[in-house]
């Protein structure tokens, strides 16, 4: 069953419903570079894709240039990394004690600000792929905020899923093994010569780098691997207090010394940690299998599966020969740098083969962000920003997607659990409310320590007038339509829609448009637009 029909014509997709297997490819699966026509279908797929959601502003503009220049503006690594809110810039300087003393309200202040500060870089940052990536990683290093006793760490995290979200996939799983977050989260700063924890070392193997099976169901590792490379990760931990403590590895800090041996490889023992884990990387690298399971996963999460994210089952082989193996020789061949196999996955056939348009679930964070995006004209900032991405933030918590709190360490499943027969009808009346009125309530700190909660209330809607505007047939009804619906749509409108949004947006009167007032205007837009919004195939992208 193909999930866009099940949901064209009024189905619930629900995690019990069976796979929607092969969607029907046009032609066998290859990343050989895709020749065919680059015009507004192709550039919405694509932007679709990377950034969620594209202004009408950011098609205009893409449409200008080539796929090539396009794909490489989105794989570039050369935007400034942002800096925190000023909240959070406040608490990284002051003690970490602070969060030792039960405050949960601070906490909960921290997270808030935190979410808030990421949505509205989703909203904000210009063509990039780099939080898109971020939220990849974010998934595949699946750490639950609840866990850290610092919330901080998990910013710090952020920033480094970011910094490296184009780069070096091997320099990334070094840096998260040592990151303070995470070493918290998967018990490594217990993972002592003493009383050993295998808890990191499982994970690294089972979700991080090689996985737990080949295509084929053939294991990748076993126990024993597990217990060995546990060995070799004993004793990290920091020196020095909280946020500013400086993660080492030696025998003081309860380092194994004796020699370890993971998939019949020889690791020498040292006093020190550091010469270990570079081995130990060495041997796990080495692997093929490493490096077609995280192409496997990048392939599911950007162009399609019929699967959960977290690759339990088999991909289909002939996606697995044509576009998982020569990717994964790419990968290896680039040393383990993701912007190469990015720029070939979407610069592919394959790619933009009509049968993976439209084809996958907006998660709760997709479809509000891509709500907010995608009718934005200009930048989302101050108060607006606040309480529109405040209403964002809960509404994705209440569909069961909550940042820096996902569900366990294989994260969130990215599928059709997103979709159910609760789940549909909210995600209808959120979008309902971002076209009325979203109300919101912040809970400022303006100092961490002395400054009690501000209560600060306040309420966003879409600009729809303004967004309407955007487009050269504004005046001109049927056109302007068919525009809105392209622009917001993942697969064309049929008649039946077109004429019912007409009807909508016209009251019936489409010869009216031109000479109605611009509040007549926007009510019928609102009209409009809610129940384009309110369709099944506004659910996938």
């Amino acid at each position: 069953m193909d999930r866009r029909d099940f949901l064209r014509g009024g189905g619930v997709l629900s995690a019990a419903a069976p796979d929607a297997g092969d969607p029907g490819f046009s032609e066998t699966p290859s990343i050989e570079p895709y020749t065919g026509s680059w015009g507004r279908p192709e550039v919405y797929h694509l932007l679709r894709r990377t950034v969620v959601a594209p202004t009408v502003a950011e098609v205009e503009e893409a449409l200008t240039v080539s796929r090539e220049s396009l794909v490489d503006r989105l794989i570039a690594d050369d935007l400034p990394i942002p800096g925190p809110s000023r909240f959070i810039g406040e608490t990284m300087n002051t003690s970490a004690l602070a969060w030792n003393n039960n405050d949960t309200g601070l906490t909960r202040s921290f997270y808030d600000d935190l979410r808030r500060w990421w949505l509205a870089l989703m909203v904000n940052t210009p063509l990039s792929i780099r939080e898109r990536m971020t939220l990849f990683w974010h998934n595949h290093f699946a750490v639950n905020g609840r866990v850290v006793t610092d919330p901080r760490f998990m910013y710090l995290q952020n920033q480094l899923f970011r910094r490296e979200a184009v780069g070096n996939f091997r320099d990334l799983v070094r840096a998260v093994t040592l990151d303070k977050a995470m070493l918290i989260f998967l018990d490594g700063r217990h993972n002592k010569q003493q009383y050993r924890n295998e808890n990191y070392a499982r994970e690294l193997q089972e979700l991080f780098t090689i996985g737990v099976a080949d295509n084929g169901g053939n294991p990748n590792y076993t126990q024993e691997d597990v217990v060995e490379a546990a060995k070799v990760l004993t004793g990290w931990d920091w020196v020095g207090l909280g946020i500013d403590g400086t993660v080492t590895n030696n025998l003081l800090t309860g380092h194994d010394p004796r020699d370890k041996e993971v998939y019949g490889e020889a690791i020498t023992g040292r006093s020190e940690g550091g010469p270990e884990l570079t081995r130990l990387l060495d041997v796990i690298f080495a692997k093929e299998e490493t490096a077609r399971y995280v192409i496997r996963k990048l392939y599911r999460f950007f162009v399609y599966t019929d699967t959960t994210l977290t690759p339990i089952r088999p991909i289909p082989e002939e996606i697995e020969s044509g576009v998982i193996a020569p990717l994964a020789a790419q990968f290896r061949a680039a040393g383990w740098e993701i912007g190469p196999v990015l720029r070939t996955l979407l610069l592919s056939r394959h790619f933009y083969d009509t049968a993976v348009r439209g084809a996958t679930i907006k998660s709760p964070v997709d479809h509000l962000v891509s709500t907010i995006r995608g009718t934005l004209v200009g930048t989302l900032r101050g108060e607006p920003a606040d309480f529109a991405l405040q209403y964002a933030q809960a509404r994705a918590t209440e569909l069961e997607q909550d940042l820096f709190h996902p569900p366990g360490v294989q994260g969130w499943n990215f599928y059709r659990s997103w979709i159910s027969s609760t789940t549909l009808p909210k995600r209808r009346f959120f979008t309902d409310t971002l076209l009325e009125r979203a109300e919101s309530r912040i809970l400022d700190r303006l100092n961490m320590v002395f400054t009690g909660p501000i209560p600060r209330n306040g309420s966003w809607s879409i600009n729809i007038l303004a967004f309407a505007e955007e487009f050269d047939s504004f005046l001109e009804p049927e056109q302007l339509v068919a525009d809105i619906a392209e622009h917001l749509l993942p697969l064309a409108a049929g008649e039946n829609l077109l004429d019912r949004l007409l009807t909508e947006m016209t009251a019936g009167r489409p010869y009216e448009w031109e000479e109605l007032d611009r509040s007549s205007k926007e009510t019928g837009l609102k009209r409009m637009v809610r129940h384009l919004m309110r369709t099944n195939t506004y659910q996938l992208q």
